[in-house]
């Protein structure tokens, strides 16, 4: 009989916590493929409250992800936000760790 596999068993899976946030990776994938993004693009494409997104925009920044400008146009405050190079790379293998991870189910497996 086989017996059920224990935690020591199973492959780990090295999946970036800091995209892997619903929000964060949705405000990733945004950035992933545009040169910017500022403040009002981002929360039309995202649904993000604008609360939300300064949240996790500080998280990102913080962890080299995402660079942040403001600057005053017409005398009115706006942001840009860009995914750097890091967050670039990040995004990339994260994509990698969750396609490999997928890759792993057996579609004949009882449900």
């Amino acid at each position: 009989m086989n017996e059920p596999a224990t935690e020591l068993d199973r492959p780990q899976v090295e999946i970036d916590r800091l995209i892997h946030e619903p929000a964060r990776l949705i405000i990733m994938a945004n950035l992933y493929v545009v040169d910017e993004a500022d403040f009002v693009y981002l929360a039309q494409q995202t649904g993000l409250t604008h609360g939300n997104i300064n949240t996790h925009m500080t998280r990102l920044q913080a962890g080299g992800y995402v660079a942040v400008e403001k600057m005053f146009v017409a005398n009115r405050p706006r942001t840009v936000y860009r995914i750097t190079e890091e967050g670039r790379a990040a995004l990339q293998q994260y994509r990698e760790q969750v396609g490999n991870l997928l890759a792993q189910i057996d579609p004949s497996a009882p449900t």
